[in-house]
């Protein structure tokens, strides 16, 4: 489980930030019980001049990872415990945004928000403006948890501006005034600290806080000349007051800004519906566009790739059938099993309450494979007894006799060792579930309708074969 939290632009010290972040300690530690808590972690902001891979945090935002014991060590549920947390974070002041998320092996664990609405534009401010607006929007769409955006308002920003000509009069330049002021502010490599059997700690020097605390004290850093003399930094530059976004994001070379939501028990489908109805009459300036970069694509890109690897498998099924039978309808009657057990995984997954998913899709595609055996089975008994001189309707009807039990024991065999993953009876299995539940639900509807269609149907085309062959039979002699 994660809480993310997201406090004012307006912190001025660490101090605070780090006040808040073990406030929400405390409130998740009265949320859960010390004994289904096996560990909890913290990370605050990012260092300023690092770079990292994974972490897209701002100097505002904190991550609060809690690792609990399993599902049945407790009696409360995940989501009632984020539930409990969620509303006492909302109460903490300071704190902007607030979420809490499932992270784990669970079929509702994300790596980022389920919602990503990007806006993207030339001008800040007015992405700004934009970003407020479809948050107020997303607070009201049935299926989300919490919202929060990218980056927060306008911070404070101060710019130096060297006046060039008053600069020269003292046998400086603007880098040589800049290079002091960063030194002054971000300090200047002062050694290593060495500590034995410790790695070497870097120390960096530079001024107190109270001398570098605001604009007016940043105003009287003195700066050195070309003669050894200090000057403060007023008589050769200015110090302008600017506000920019807290974190600068691009797509495509413009600007952006990413609406983020978490959503609850709700299928993405839906949710993003119900998104998709709220931002339906916002109206963008021209050279604004808006695009959902969340979930939603990334099932729509799967999605897509999987629908082209279902047809491509149909495809050599059919071809792999019509060469192993030497016939074009046979494969027919044998492939009609497979959107009979699509009508009881759809049943399975209602009753079951779980929602169409990626493993789900898998499930189907794992099921294509297995039901299609049941056709085959009957299809090839019933052209055995026809070559050892029974008519249709008799060779039929002895496939039937004698290869229900099999075909009943098979079906049987695959859904019972499945039980275990559909009703979720191991950790880190969750994920699965929706999976087990299309194949059992394919596999004993399937094999049912099976046992009733597919004769049925090998019966009518090999009877209209039978005549199209007797009759041309006819016309030539």
């Amino acid at each position: 489980m994660q809480a993310k939290a997201h406090t004012g632009i307006d912190t001025k010290a660490n101090s605070k930030v780090k006040g808040i972040a073990q406030q929400v300690e405390r409130e998740i530690k009265a949320e859960v019980p010390e004994k289904w808590m096996l560990y909890m972690s913290t990370v605050i902001g990012s260092e300023p001049g690092v770079k990292s891979f994974g972490a897209s945090r701002l100097l505002q935002q904190g991550t609060v990872t809690v690792n609990m014991v399993d599902r049945f060590q407790r009696d409360r549920t995940i989501y009632d415990i984020n539930r409990g947390i969620r509303a006492r974070l909302k109460k903490i002041p300071g704190l902007i945004a607030s979420n809490v998320t499932v992270f784990g092996s669970t079929p509702l664990s994300s790596i980022r928000s389920t919602v990503d609405v990007m806006i993207s534009g030339p001008d800040t401010t007015v992405l700004d403006r934009l970003a407020d607006d479809v948050m107020f929007r997303l607070r009201k769409v049935r299926g989300l948890t919490g919202t929060e955006r990218s980056w927060q308002g306008m911070s404070t920003r101060i710019n130096l501006d060297v006046d060039s000509a008053k600069a020269r009069l003292y046998g400086l330049n603007a880098g040589d005034i800049a290079h002091q002021v960063a030194a002054a502010v971000g300090g200047v490599p002062g050694g290593m600290l060495r500590i034995t059997g410790e790695n070497p700690i870097p120390v960096r020097v530079r001024f107190q806080l109270p001398q570098r605390a605001g604009k007016e004290e940043l105003q009287a850093i003195p700066i050195r000349t070309q003669n050894g003399k200090t000057i403060p930094l007023t008589l050769v530059a200015t110090l302008k007051t600017a506000y920019v976004p807290t974190a600068e994001t691009h797509q495509r070379l413009l600007p952006t800004v990413d609406v983020l939501g978490y959503r609850g028990d709700i299928a993405v489908t839906h949710l993003h519906e119900n998104v998709q109805k709220a931002l339906a009459d916002l109206q963008l300036p021209r050279g604004y566009t808006l695009s959902y970069e969340g979930e939603i694509k990334q099932m729509g890109e799967s999605f897509k790739r999987l629908g082209k690897s279902l047809i491509l498998g149909l495809a050599f099924l059919f071809l792999m059938l019509a060469i192993t039978f030497k016939s074009f309808l046979d494969p027919l009657a044998i492939m009609i099993s497979l959107p009979l057990a699509l009508i009881g995984a759809a049943w399975a997954m209602m009753l079951a309450g779980k929602h169409g998913c990626m493993p789900s899709f898998m499930g189907f595609i794992l099921l294509m494979g297995i039901i299609v055996n049941n056709g085959i089975l009957l299809v090839d008994f019933t052209k055995v007894g026809m070559r050892n001189g029974l008519d249709l309707r008799e060779a039929l009807l002895d496939a039937v006799r004698h290869r229900t039990r099999p075909i009943l024991m098979t079906a049987g065999a695959s859904a019972v060792g499945m039980l275990p993953i559909a009703l979720e009876w191991a950790v880190g299995i969750e994920r699965l579930s929706p999976m087990a539940v299309v194949a059992i639900g394919g596999l004993v509807v399937g094999t049912f309708l099976t046992l009733l269609v597919v004769p049925v149907l090998f019966y009518v085309l090999e009877s209209g074969r039978m005549r199209v062959h007797a009759w041309l039979h006819h016309n030539v002699s």
